[in-house]
């Protein structure tokens, strides 16, 4: 038995490529063993016109996905992964899903960040009918997140077939060790106020008015003010309460510190996964990543910074 014919068993390989043949060559026949199998193919790609020509009349029971709309924000994209799979992949079968992400002038912090998605995508998806080949163009790809591939994939697929990453990193492992990447310093001018005092309708005016200054759109405002809101809810919560937020511009965005200099926040997965009936807990952190563009929280003895990117758009 191999490990797709198992029903309840992720398979997640990645695919690093040079040329438009070695991607058709990995995907074709994993999107024809799909379709033998009873599964549910998908193609989350730029290249889904190659696939189609390729494919022939077997691209009809093909789901071809937007990728410039699905690669937005790296937690939003965890938890539409989750969704549609719920929702519309697994109950037509196993899931049999090609996905390569789309990398255009991306920040430090959001390589950081989509290599953290893909290690998370093996806890998301453990368990689960899912059989995942993320595709990597190596003419494109950064060199930062090359160095990811290989400790956020279980397996990798060559010309001679697929093997065992031997730089495989347990996703707890990986996930801490992107937790102690230092913070970027905020960048001059810097607008901030101090949380003490208890006094979130001021807090909330703070933010609007940095926001507003910064050229946020109405909608955008109103989304980094909600997202501030229960920043400081949960630390508060957790003990703290009494830092302050910290608002600048950098690559052309806004960005929000809270700080809280005496509280630890617990920092498992903080956020990522949605919540459910019987796991609420984290849902207004998880709101706030859905909300945001990126959130980077940094945790320890010495207190807990979270920050907030808040693009003009949402991406």
């Amino acid at each position: 038995m191999t490990a797709t014919d198992s029903v309840d068993v992720l398979v997640h390989r990645a695919l690093l490529y040079g040329h438009e043949d070695e991607f058709l060559d990995a995907t074709i026949p994993f999107l024809r063993e799909g379709l033998a199998r009873g599964g549910r193919p998908v193609v989350i790609s730029e290249r889904a016109g190659l696939v189609r020509r390729c494919l022939g009349r077997g691209a009809g029971t093909v789901e071809f996905v937007d990728a410039s709309g699905w690669f937005g924000a790296p937690a939003r994209t965890l938890t539409a992964y989750l969704a549609h799979a719920r929702e519309r992949w697994w109950p037509q079968g196993p899931l049999y899903l090609v996905a390569e992400p789309v990398w255009r002038a991306c920040t430090r912090p959001e390589i950081r960040e989509w290599g953290r998605l893909e290690s998370l995508l093996n806890v998301a998806f453990a368990e689960t009918r899912t059989n995942l080949l993320c595709a990597y163009d190596v003419r494109s790809l950064p060199a930062e997140a090359a160095e990811d591939v290989g400790r956020t994939h279980p397996e990798l697929v060559g010309v001679t077939g697929s093997r065992q990453s031997a730089l495989f990193t347990d996703p707890a492992v990986f996930y801490a060790e992107r937790n102690r990447v230092p913070l970027a310093p905020p960048t001059e001018p810097v607008l901030s106020r101090d949380l003490a005092g208890g006094d979130p309708a001021g807090l909330r005016a703070f933010v609007a008015a940095a926001a507003e200054h910064h050229g946020l759109s109405r909608e955008r405002s109103l989304a980094l003010v909600q997202s501030v809101g229960e920043v400081v809810a949960h630390i508060t919560r957790c003990g703290g309460g009494h830092g302050s937020v910290w608002v600048w511009s950098a690559h052309g965005r806004l960005i929000c510190d809270v700080v809280d200099a005496g509280t630890a926040l617990d920092d498992r997965y903080l956020g990522y996964f949605p919540p459910t009936p019987h796991r609420p807990a984290g849902a207004g952190m998880w709101a706030v990543r859905q909300l945001c563009d990126l959130v980077e929280i940094r945790s320890g003895a010495g207190g807990s910074v979270v920050r907030l990117h808040m693009g003009h758009e949402s991406r």
